[in-house]
């Protein structure tokens, strides 16, 4: 299992990755997100679109507020989409959500 909140700096370090729900909407429509984020406390409207992408969607187990702390931002993050992974070992979330329904 792998630290999520160390490969999220270090994918927004060496990578690129998109905060807000907005954003990763429209990255993943466009396809190039390889990954998309939601925090816990993410309206459902918006966890019902990030769903229903053809990217993989994982459930971050704490609040916007901690995972905007967790990508060093000093502000909530409802969602980011990882476009590209960097050095950061962040696409191994890929095998932990692999045939897990997301929330």
């Amino acid at each position: 299992m792998i630290n999520i909140d160390r490969a999220l700096r270090s994918s927004i370090r060496t990578g690129k990755v998109v905060l807000g729900s907005n954003s990763s909407l429209e990255h993943g429509l466009r396809g190039d997100a390889k990954l998309i984020i939601y925090a816990s406390d993410c309206p459902e409207h918006v966890r019902q679109k990030l769903r229903s992408l053809e990217v993989p969607v994982y459930a971050y187990q704490s609040s916007g507020r901690d995972l905007g702390a967790a990508c060093g931002k000093p502000f909530p993050v409802a969602a980011l989409a990882v476009i590209e992974p960097g050095d950061s070992e962040i696409m191994a979330l890929l095998r932990e959500i692999r045939g897990v329904a997301n929330e």
